[in-house]
């Protein structure tokens, strides 16, 4: 800490006193006297804030107004100190119901020199030492000619130990320091002593906390190997593989700092469990669908192996579904190239009913998915195979089986996922089959979609979605919906009923081998929650490439900020069928 010495001033933090003093003296009583300071303008802020007026009673008694002015004149340096003017005097001037408080602050304090002693391991001889003690000293956040602040001060010390302790010195600390003030020259002295300690390395790794769910959950997420060097980020890192798994709340991961034992210090990972099972109910309407509700079961230990099984029942009026997938433990995969990846695998079964522009489908699917998370960006393979029954209105039912290899890319560079400001999404589906291996159709299905969201100012926003698609194949005969394309809806060509522009079979819409649609949105936010919205679609779904027309849709919308994303409610205008419609839907970057 700093120290007072002849012919100098020492500062030991008066900024905290005087904030401390000033929130206690801050009473909220109504003030007779108004204060005018002159001072600089930081200063300024800080006085009014901390330094009130009077209390109304000073008028009829002088002695609260003397008092008050004595404690002016006391405080009002030791502010101006904290922030670097150590040579600081006010006057006070009682004007009749005014005070007139003028401060000369004199000349601002600058750093001269700063000063890092090293003790304990890292004062010791070699590269790797000399580099850590080079490191630590570029990393010190006050250099000579820099305005010297109390604030600064504390900072810096702060972030010079989280500096030194992040790797190896587990148990570094700062010993000394002191910060010498030479009030004439307006200079200031700082020297610190940094004690390392010795260096640490970690050892085994000790789980508690755990009861429901199999340690094995645990063991596949741990990468330390004992007697490596000891570093904050590593134990970071395993903190946040384990908190983001499906059946912890709580994770924390700590060693213990006890410079007598720095070898092979023991990991501890403290875990709290969430409840295995959990039963959801959910009501919902939009504009697509309807009314729609779904009952879901999350259990966390299915099979009693962790695994992760999401399943629900879901209904509206055109489409009803039920799921299960299981999702395995997470891993990891990668190289010394590609750097470490996050991986997932689940399998899936599924059932669904549809009934929608005159086509009636039912279909089962099985399918496995490998999961690969690396920053922004998503990739999903995997193999999966459905039959489905589809019968058209006024056309013949038909049965269609597929068995797909896809693949699913997905690239985010937005701010905010569920509220985007700027940035954009990328996402691209690619599956196929073959006669030759349990499918009616040779086919190849490839699709991708880009939305960029533009900030004009902190008001306006700019938004431009595409988005392609074409099924390579010699027909959509045999084809099973899921991997052919329909547009129209909240979330294509407003003004246009949900999945109502394609070819038609009989009296039905269905999907064809081609899409191409577009948007143009423009978003002029009136409040931090309320905007309204100006809008054109363009595009069409079709089973030849000439058929595909420029359908037009667009209109006015309203915008509101939800936690879940902005809700969209848009009146649009589809000029081909010239009705007007209302849409609902949530704008979330997926």
């Amino acid at each position: 800490m700093p120290r007072h010495r002849r012919g100098k001033v020492s500062f030991r933090g008066l900024a905290v006193l005087a904030l401390v003093l000033g929130v206690a003296s801050a009473a909220e009583v109504r003030a007779a006297y108004t204060v005018e300071w002159e001072a600089p303008k930081e200063l300024q802020a800080l006085f009014e804030k901390h330094l009130p007026p009077p209390a109304e009673d000073a008028t009829e008694d002088r002695g609260v107004l003397r008092r008050w002015m004595r404690e002016v004149r006391r405080r009002a340096p030791e502010i101006a100190a904290a922030e670097g003017w150590f040579s600081a005097q006010v006057e006070l001037t009682d004007e009749g119901g005014r005070v007139r408080a003028v401060l000369t602050p004199g000349a601002r304090t600058t750093i001269d020199t700063v000063t890092i002693e090293f003790r304990g391991d890292l004062a010791g001889e070699g590269a790797f030492r000399e580099a850590r003690r080079r490191a630590l000293e570029s990393s010190w956040l006050l250099a000579s000619g820099m305005t010297f602040r109390q604030a600064a001060w504390d900072e810096a010390k702060a972030r010079l130990v989280d500096a030194l302790t992040a790797d190896d010195y587990a148990a570094g600390e700062l010993v000394d320091s002191e910060a010498r003030i030479d009030p004439v020259a307006a200079k200031a002295r700082l020297r610190l002593v940094v004690d390392s300690g010795p260096a640490f390395s970690l050892g085994e790794v000790q789980v508690s906390g755990l009861a429901r769910y199999p340690a094995y959950l645990v063991d596949r997420q741990l990468d330390i190997d004992p007697g490596e060097p000891y570093r904050t980020e590593r134990l970071l890192d395993l903190q946040r593989a384990l908190q983001s798994a499906p059946w912890f709340a709580n994770v924390q991961v700590e060693i213990d700092r006890d410079r007598a034992n720095p070898k092979r210090v023991p990991v501890r990972v403290t875990v709290l469990e969430r409840p295995v099972a959990d039963v959801g109910f959910s009501l919902g309407y939009g504009t697509d669908s309807g009314v729609r509700g779904e009952v879901s079961l999350r259990h966390r230990n299915a099979l009693g192996r962790g695994y992760d099984m999401r399943s629900a029942l879901q209904a509206d009026k055109s489409r009803q579904i039920g799921y299960a997938d299981f999702h395995l433990p997470q891993g990891s995969i990668g190289s010394l190239l590609t750097g470490t990846f996050a991986m997932k695998d689940s399998v899936g079964f599924l059932g669904e009913h549809t009934a929608n522009q005159g086509l009636d489908t039912r279909r089962g699917a099985v399918a496995g998915y490998r999961q690969f998370l690396y920053d922004g960006l998503e990739l999903r393979v995997g193999l999966s195979f459905q039959v489905e029954q589809a019968k058209p209105d006024g056309a013949e039912r038909s049965i269609k089986r597929a068995l797909a290899p896809v693949g699913q890319l997905t690239w985010r560079t937005v701010d905010n996922v569920l509220d985007p400001r700027r940035g954009g999404v990328l996402k691209l589906n690619l599956a196929g089959g073959t006669k030759s291996a349990l499918s009616d159709q040779d086919f190849l299905m490839t699709y991708a979609q880009y939305q960029h969201w533009f900030t004009l100012s902190p008001k306006d926003q700019f938004i431009l979605r595409a988005e392609a698609g074409y099924t390579i194949a010699p027909s959509r005969t045999g084809i099973p919906e899921d991997f052919l394309f329909r547009a129209g809806g909240s979330r294509s060509v407003r003004g246009y009923a949900y999945q109502s522009l394609g070819p038609r079979d009989g009296d039905a819409i269905v999907g064809g081998r081609y899409l191409a649609t577009g948007t143009v949105e423009y978003v002029r936010w009136f409040s931090p929650a309320w905007g309204g919205a100006v809008f054109l679609d363009v595009g069409d779904a079709a089973d030849a490439r000439e058929d595909l027309d420029a359908v037009r849709g667009y209109g006015i919308g309203a915008r509101w900020r939800t936690p879940a994303g902005p809700l969209a409610i848009d009146i649009a205008y589809g000029e081909r069928d010239r009705k007007v419609r209302v849409g609902f839907s949530v704008s979330v970057a997926f």
